[in-house]
This record gives C-alpha cells, structure tokens and sequence, in this order.
C-alpha cells in the first residue's frame, strides 16, 4: 500500500485553515508555487522532505502530525523525489524526538 497522499494534503490543508493563512500566502512562504501546494492539498502529488520539514517548522508541529496514518506501518517503502523512502523519513523521526528528550 503506497502512502495516503490524499490524507496528507488533507492534514496540511487542516492545518493552513487553523493557522488562518490563505493557500496562496502558504505557498509563497514555503518558496512552492500556489499551483503544486494545491495539488499537495488535493493529494494529486508526493509532498517532498523539503516541503514536508518546512511544513512542520511553520506550523510548530511534528512531521509525524501532518503525515496522519502514515507512519503507523501500513506502507511500503516508496521513494520520492528527494531520495528517501518512508522508512528513512521514520527512522529521522525517531532520531529527532530522541534528540529533543536528550536536550530536555
């Protein structure tokens, strides 16, 4: 089973709407076009690690949290454009959150 990239765009879009921020302001602030960020949206496209960790970093959040479902092992690994598979995004988030309990 792929990743659900309609869920993912789905989890972007909830969180753009949240943070009252228009599809087209989102855009231009994460350096994409507002075209590709309606196709994440719409989950027409894979979304990058790139856009994915800039995604996070603006909406103070965790990858984990935009990417839903996901990560809960119901994938095979699929590498996107960057290169890296769902089990390598995976085991990143592991390492960060191991990380972030070693500095508190």
């Amino acid at each position: 089973m792929n990743p659900d990239y309609k869920e993912i765009g789905k989890n972007i879009r909830l969180m753009r709407i949240r943070h009252g921020i228009s599809q087209s302001e989102l855009a231009q602030r994460l350096d994409v076009s507002q075209t590709h960020m309606s196709n994440l949206e719409h989950g027409r496209v894979s979304v990058s690690l790139r856009v994915l960790l800039r995604l996070a970093h603006f909406f103070k959040c965790s990858v984990d949290t935009l990417l839903g479902s996901v990560l809960q092992g119901h994938v095979v690994p699929e590498v996107n454009n960057d290169g890296y598979d769902i089990e390598d995004l995976a085991l990143l988030l592991k390492v960060l959150k191991q990380k972030r309990v070693e500095v508190m």
